[in-house]
């Protein structure tokens, strides 16, 4: 996917996430929160990049809208 090419968009727990980008330029996906919140951009570099940035952006929607992980030690 180049530059002019349109961005990709999907949909996860109603928060939309758009990837733009190619592999030699760098990826770019960002985090679109519903009701007009501000939103987040994460940006990589490497090769096999997209798919990385999609799972990080997906982790940090969970810990938006489920709060932190359980530490398991006090």
């Amino acid at each position: 996917m180049d530059r002019r090419a349109p961005p990709r968009s999907s949909l996860y727990r109603a928060h939309r996430l758009v990837a733009r980008g190619a592999a030699p330029q760098g990826w770019t996906v960002s985090i679109h929160p519903p009701g007009g919140q501000p939103r987040a951009v994460l940006r990589n570099t490497v090769p096999a990049g997209l798919a990385i940035l999609i799972e990080e952006a997906k982790h940090q929607v969970d810990r938006r809208l489920d709060g932190p992980e359980w530490q398991r030690e006090p």
